[in-house]
């Protein structure tokens, strides 16, 4: 059994073991940093860390995670009813477990759980900044040799839109080629080229989307005062990623993309908006470095 660590500088793709259905090793660690510097008069600052455990059972798969990621929004030149303080700084505490369940015939069955909290703790956690998340897919495989297709269809609940909601989960996954690999669906899309044993082009196209508690009280327009408000993000984020694995274990990579159809809003306790920072679409260009480490033996199933 091989595990993998890897450590990266980059603007991925929230990785969810449902809608994603990308292979994953039985452990994988990731680090990102990602900047987007001109949403308008707003830049944004995305870290995030990620631990995630697969295992395999008699007939089906198990997995586990922890995400941790923190946005910093730099706001300027607003004239608002309120302070944008209190909303700079963002933290997601996130649990997952999932479960892919082997129906025969090649159909597979996958629930997840992924219960979170969001907010700026500025004073400390509490009911509002829990979210309860999940989804739940059903997957058909064709095909047999080297160029099989899989088609995943389900529901899930997230904050993909920038608010808690449901959202459809449709994929289509295969190859054209030895080198070519494809998923095209929603909320996740992604065409591959391997070059070769060292380099990997890839296009991809994301949906999603942050919904954080903020603990502190605002007051708006010098007046009302106004507890638990939420700022909801949402992005399309579209971009082109170059991979180079080094023979030391280490990966360049570079991603030049776009953000697009962008919106920031704070909203009230009951999710009415009360401020539209009317974000504009924005170019980023991304470079990172991954490592991986692979342990192979002595691993208990």
């Amino acid at each position: 059994m091989k595990y993998v660590f890897l450590i990266g500088m980059i603007i991925t793709a929230h990785r969810n073991p449902i809608y994603c259905q990308v292979g994953q090793e039985p452990f994988e660690g990731l680090f990102e940093y990602g900047l987007i510097p001109s949403l308008g008069d707003v830049n944004l600052e995305r870290y995030l860390f990620s631990l995630n455990a697969l295992k395999k059972m008699n007939s089906g798969k198990l997995e586990f995670g922890l995400d941790y990621s923190a946005l910093t929004f730099s706001f300027y030149d607003y004239n608002t009813s309120l302070s944008t303080d209190s909303y700079e700084n963002t933290h997601t505490f996130q649990t997952k477990i999932g479960y892919h369940q082997d129906l025969g015939k090649k159909w597979v069955m996958s629930i997840s759980l992924s219960p979170m909290l969001s907010s700026n703790f500025k004073n400390g956690p509490n009911s509002e900044d829990f979210i309860f998340n999940w989804s739940t897919s059903f997957s058909k495989e064709w095909g047999n040799g080297g160029f099989p297709i899989s088609l995943t269809v389900g529901l899930g609940r997230g904050v993909l839109f920038g608010e808690p909601g449901l959202f459809p989960i449709l994929s289509l996954r295969g190859k054209m080629a030895p080198e070519w690999d494809y998923l095209i669906g929603f909320p996740y899309s992604a065409v591959s080229y391997k070059i070769n044993g060292k380099q990997s082009l890839s296009t991809k196209a994301v949906v999603s989307g942050t919904y954080a508690n903020n603990s502190e009280t605002v007051i708006i327009n010098g007046l009302e005062h106004l507890g638990n408000t939420k700022l909801a993000y949402s992005e399309i984020d579209l971009g082109l990623e170059y991979n180079y694995r080094m023979s030391s274990g280490f990966t360049t990579v570079v991603r030049a993309g776009f953000s697009t159809a962008n919106s920031l809003e704070v909203l009230d306790n009951n999710d009415n908006p009360l401020f539209d920072f009317k974000v504009d679409p924005s170019p980023y260009i991304i470079m990172g470095l991954t490592y991986s480490l692979n342990v192979t033996n002595k691993l208990r199933k």
